[in-house]
This record gives structure tokens, sequence and C-alpha cells, in this order.
């Protein structure tokens, strides 16, 4: 079993905040390759939807669904006998969608760094709800909304680790 030290040693490679910021600082004139690039860089820096906590306020839950495909459906944390309407892929999409259907604005996570990381390692955030840009020339960042911390006990590092030690 890896642990989160050892996924973040492995998958996640430079802090490049300073480069990101510097860039979406930038002014654009025309189009092409550095206007382009300084455009992703606004992006990077923009803040991340945070869907999953608005839900969660509103009294929603996402529930996994281990019988039929193993996806991911919401419901009001206090009706049990709903019957949820699709099915997601993964759990962020499905926050997304309950907010979404039910009118609920989602709250704004602020980015604080950018790293660049593994292609491996931006799958598994984005399917969490991560900002990640998979072509910033050339190169995979993630827009992570957290600091001051290891990367190692972000939140989203620890829910991966643990979905890696469920598969197994």
């Amino acid at each position: 079993m890896r642990t989160a030290e050892q996924l973040v040693s492995a998958e996640v490679h430079y802090c490049v905040s300073s480069l990101v910021a510097t860039l979406a600082n930038g002014t654009t004139f025309g189009s092409g390759g550095l206007t382009d690039l300084v455009e992703q860089a606004r992006e990077l820096t923009a803040p991340l939807p945070d869907y999953e906590e608005a839900a969660r306020e509103a009294d929603f839950e996402v529930l996994r669904n281990e019988i039929v495909n193993k996806g991911y459906y919401w419901r009001p944390r206090k009706d049990r006998g709903w019957v949820p309407s699709s099915v997601h892929e993964s759990a962020a999409d499905a926050w997304r969608d309950c907010c979404e259907e039910n009118d609920i604005e989602p709250y704004d996570r602020e980015v604080f760094e950018h790293w660049i990381v593994s292609d491996w390692l931006a799958e598994k955030l984005a399917a969490k709800g991560e900002k990640v840009d998979t072509d910033f020339a050339g190169m995979t960042v993630w827009a992570r909304t957290t600091t001051g911390q290891a990367i190692s006990i972000d939140a989203v590092i620890v829910e991966i680790v643990a979905d890696l030690s469920r598969e197994g």
C-alpha cells in the first residue's frame, strides 16, 4: 500500500506558483502562444467552485453506489427513501449535479499554489473536483486550494490514497 507521502514524492514534481502568477498578471496582445498561455494562467488562478461544501450546507449527501455500477449519486440527507435520478462517474460530478438540480450556488475556493504533477495524479485530482490544466506549456499543473501544510495531508490526497487502498 502506498502512503500519502510516497504518492506525493512520486507524483508531485515542482512548485510553479510564481510562474503561473507572473503569467496571469501579464498583458495579452493579439493572439498566439503567449496570449493563450496568459489566459490559461488566469484560469488556473481563478477561484474553484466548491459544489460539495455548498450542497452539504444545504443538507445533501453523496453516496457511492456499490451494487449497481459503482457510481455516485446524491440525495437529501434526511430522506432515506430518495431514489436517485442519475448515477455519476465521480463524486465531484454528483456534487455538481446536486447543486445544479437544486439551485444551490457553489462556494468559491481560492487557489493558493500551483504544482506540476504527473498525468496519473492529475486524472485522480480532476475526478475529485480539483482544477488541473493538462497542457500548460507542455506541463500538467494542479491548482492547489490549500496552503501552509504538507501536500500529503491535503484532504484530496488523503482521499486518493484511501481510494487506492480500497481498489487494492
